[in-house]
């Protein structure tokens, strides 16, 4: 199962048009932890779950990409 939180964070981040710096400061955090996430270097702390679902408007579970497939099965 993939879940490569960063990659779902960058393509949010993009989609809205915001900076690494815009949601590192919205977190309270360097924008070098956001950059690290995207490149898979590091994942954010699970405190940080629920204001970054926030900031992006979406649910928590969808910073994580599950496929489908993986879904069916685990259900």
């Amino acid at each position: 199962m993939d879940m490569n939180i960063g990659s779902v964070i960058k393509k949010l981040r993009m989609a809205q048009g915001v900076k690494q710096d815009d949601l590192a400061e919205y977190l309270g955090i360097s924008y070098q932890e956001v950059s690290k996430w995207e490149t898979g270097a590091g994942l954010p702390d699970i405190t940080l779950l629920p204001k970054i679902a926030v900031f992006f408007g979406v649910r928590i579970d969808e910073l994580f990409s599950i496929s489908h497939e993986d879904e069916m099965e685990r259900i």
